[in-house]
């Protein structure tokens, strides 16, 4: 075990009296599967391996319930019976493992019963206390495993049994290594490498004769953090959706036609099929196939194939490998991998492919969120953004569903979770829909929390091993601690804020400990590339701008939590910093600010210096008008990522002026086009290369809902307050569902010349108020209301702009129709 996970257990456990800590505590299941876990004598740790373990056990009659308590590391696959259950865990740090709850009712039967498990032990078998880049969705821990099958509903639940020395345990398995050859094998999908001819009978069969295996072994389970409930704790169990149908292409003349018509269908050596599933997926896949002994079949899974010249593109090199035994077979690919194409082919020998399919394995999500406009490439963007998260939300939000996987705390925070907010709605515990779903967000917050060093920092990305100038990134340190504050105001979750404050403190601590003279920290500056200072250690404008905010909501992190000594120190030292930026790192001539200070030199300006101190409220209002004008001079002409277009666009929309607005709409439509036109009709991580479904270039997704249809949420969901306020520049209608905290909000506006007017139909939810703006389109504007005139247009409020560009009122629930004449 490594010094630095012994040294966060030690720390953090005692430091922390977390909500999470306290469920494992009340739990009695938790501490039960600590108690049993076990392994194989013939699988020593630190040797990656595939495991598989049975158990056989009688049941007199089908119970009303069984509920199966699971938890494997690396990963497991269940089945009872021979039939596929489930595989997991999610994914975690050793400090606060969770434990799967799996309803297996339906898979039991009166009589003999089995339950297999196949475990892969991954583990590349370098020094636990060293850091590697092994994976990003997985650390090198131990493996073990427990399980625990109850029967019964609560109140009446008897434990039928859990792991023990009598199961049975083989490390024989036809599961050969994945190979670790490169980092694309490490990272993202883990390749397959079967031999079926190595083991010749059905070992998840219940009439399988396991004598010749050994007793599984009791292994110590204080190696992992107490054992949490998923349930309770994390978030829910994936959902599995057969994607049908399936197409097979003709690669030369592009045609489809349904897979099932040409099934069963013959390989021999050399042939391939092509398969779409007609959209991108995360899936697994299965096989039901008769082979020739020996027989080689690959499958690969490419991004694009079209728009790459007819060849498989995206797929990183990863291929699974299934050596066949003879005659008939069933392989299912041990994890699942994110493809617009889905390649079979046969490498040598005969296969007769019987059944094919292809399983999306992902988080629980329905669309609910709608955008439609007359601009059907404003349609397209808005879609292909919400297509990206789907395929990009599994058992964390992750940046893209091929190359890496990986939980990155900007990506997550500023893209994916927007994009929930406002279109997609999860499963509550009980089954009601979970608006404003924050649970991938909440995991997401609490795995970079348990990423913290002894020196304070926080990691970019969590749960993994790797330790280099992509894990560690100042600015994303600053996203997580004003994630924690968003996260309360969105879900009201104070107990979340007191679990991760003693973590806030020190990963500020780090920071203010390295103020320079000028009063500004210096640190790596704000990393995406297109940052002329990325990468490089200075006294930074972006960077010093994240971490004013950083410091502005830990403040009221500590008024929340009644910490007055900290609330008043961290507002007073955001204030400093604020001063400071202002007085070292404006440059009068620009009217903007420089990039940084490097070397003792002051840099150029750049945009990133601008639209960052904007959106993050460091530009004091006497130089507001200055800032704002460069940044809208430039904005076009400047080419950026897409995951800095979530800063760029939400403060051109603050900046509140037809201009602005103007321009959000067309840098949004210039940019994502050739996106939208896309075969693989998902995002990208950048406007010309690099992955083609990744979350970061989903934001566009998010503004068309909230600016364009214009339905946001007005301060903590406390207040339970709305502002309704489309952006109309640029368009004649709009319309769509947009979901809030309260439920969906369906919105429907449409600008007419021939009369200069305006109509704005929506439905308010139950004990909501919202703000409703619509255009001022004259100074003499007739207000009707629910079809009744007003006597006169609504008055400025106090401190509002009497050349606002908007009428405002305050209306109540129920549905509400707004003309302006």
């Amino acid at each position: 075990m490594s010094f630095r996970f012994l040294f966060r257990l030690s720390v953090f456990f005692l430091s922390l009296l977390s909500s999470s800590q306290v469920l494992a505590q009340d739990d009695p299941i938790g501490p039960a599967l600590q108690k049993t876990m076990i392994w194989a004598d013939s699988a020593p740790t630190g040797n990656q391996v595939y495991v598989a373990f049975r158990k056989p056990f009688k049941l007199d009659a089908v119970p009303e319930k069984g509920s199966l308590h699971l938890f494997a590391d690396s990963r497991y696959i269940l089945w009872i019976n021979g039939q596929y259950v489930e595989r997991g865990p999610c994914r975690f740090d050793p400090e606060a493992p969770q434990y799967d709850t799996i309803d297996v009712t339906r898979f039991l039967r009166s009589g003999k019963n089995v339950v297999a498990v196949l475990v892969h032990h991954y583990h590349d078998g370098s020094d636990p206390a060293k850091p590697a880049d092994l994976s990003g969705r997985m650390m090198r821990n131990p493996p073990g495993l427990a399980l625990l099958l109850e029967t019964g509903k609560s109140g009446n639940r008897k434990r039928l049994f859990t792991t023990d020395t009598a199961w049975r345990a083989s490390s024989e398995t036809e599961y050969l290594p994945a190979p670790l050859d490169s980092w694309r094998d490490r990272w993202g999908s883990i390749p397959d490498r079967i031999d079926a001819t190595k083991v010749r009978k059905n070992w998840m069969a219940v009439d399988f004769d396991d004598c010749g295996w050994a007793s599984a072994v009791a292994i110590d389970g204080s190696h992992w953090g107490p054992l949490q409930s998923r349930l309770n704790g994390g978030i829910p169990l994936l959902r599995e959706t057969e994607i049908a149908p399936l197409m097979r292409i003709d690669p030369d003349s592009g045609r489809r036609q349904p897979l099932g018509a040409s099934l069963p269908l013959t390989l021999k050596t050399g042939e391939q099929i092509l398969i779409d599933p007609g959209r991108f997926v995360l899936a697994y896949s299965r096989l039901d196939f008769t082979a020739e002994e020996g027989t080689v079949l690959e499958q690969e899974y490419p991004q694009n194939y079209f728009d790459s010249g007819k060849k498989p593109a995206g797929s990183h090199g990863r291929v699974n490998r299934y050596v066949a035994r003879s005659g008939q077979q069933t392989y299912e690919s041990l994890d699942t991998f994110g493809c617009r194409y889905w390649i079979i082919r046969c490498k040598s020998g005969s296969a007769t492919l019987n059944q094919v399919k292809l399983i999306d394995r992902l988080y629980p999500f329905d669309v609910v969120g709608r955008f439609q406009s007359e601009d059907e490439v404003l349609n397209a963007i808005w879609q292909i953004g919400l297509n990206t998260i789907l395929a990009c939300s599994e058992d964390g939000y992750v940046d893209c569903a091929t190359r890496e996987r990986v939980e990155w705390m900007a990506d997550g925070f500023m893209v994916a979770y927007p994009v929930t907010r406002v279109a997609l709605v999860g499963p509550a515990i009980d089954g009601s829909p979970a608006y404003g779903d924050a649970r991938l967000l909440r995991n997401l917050l609490r795995h970079i929390g348990q990423s913290q060093l002894p020196d304070g920092r926080v990691k970019a990305h969590h749960p993994s091993d790797r330790w280099d100038k992509h894990a560690w990134i100042p600015d994303y340190a600053c996203l997580w601690i004003h994630g924690i504050r968003d996260y309360f105001e969105r879900t009201g979750d104070l107990t979340f804020v007191q679990e991760q404050w003693p973590r806030v403190e020190k990963q500020l601590t780090w920071f203010l400990d390295r103020r320079t003279e000028h009063g500004l920290v210096r640190a790596q500056e704000f990393v995406y590339f297109t940052n002329p200072l990325a990468y490089k250690v200075c006294e930074g404008t972006t960077f010093n701008s994240y971490l004013y905010r950083a410091l502005v909501d830990a403040a009221e992190l500590a008024r929340l939590i009644d910490v007055p000594a900290k609330a008043s120190e961290y507002t007073d030292a955001a204030n400093r910093l604020r001063q400071s930026i202002n007085t070292h790192l404006w440059d009068a001539k620009a009217g903007t600010y420089h990039g940084g200070i490097l070397d003792g030199k002051k840099t150029p300006v750049n945009l990133h210096a601008a639209f960052i101190p904007l959106y993050y409220g460091v530009v004091p209002s006497d130089r507001m008008a200055s800032v704002q004008k460069y940044l809208l001079a430039h904005a076009a002409e400047k080419r950026i990522f897409p995951y800095s277009h979530a800063f760029l666009l939400e403060t051109l929309y603050q900046i509140d002026t037809d201009e602005a607005d103007r321009l959000a709409l067309k840098l949004m439509r210039n940019r994502w086009t050739d996106m939208a036109r896309g075969e693989t009709q998902t995002t990208w991580e950048n406007f010309r290369s690099g992955e083609k479904c990744h979350e970061s270039g989903a934001a566009p997704t998010y503004f068309l809902s909230a600016y364009v249809l214009g339905v946001r949420t007005d301060g903590p969901i406390a207040r339970r307050r709305l502002t309704i306020e489309p952006r109309t520049v640029g368009l004649d209608r709009a319309e769509g569902t947009v979901v809030t905290e309260f439920g969906p909000v369906p919105v429907r506006w449409e600008k007419s010349e021939e009369d200069n007017s305006f109509l704005l139909e929506t439905t308010i939810p139950d004990r909501v108020t919202a703000e409703v703006a619509v255009p001022r389109l004259t100074k003499k504007s007739v207000l009707i209301l629910d079809g009744k005139p007003e006597a006169s247009p609504p008055a400025p409020e106090k401190g509002q702009n009497e050349s606002d560009r908007f009428l405002r009122l305050k209306l109540g629930p129920g549905p509400h129709t707004v003309r302006v004449q």
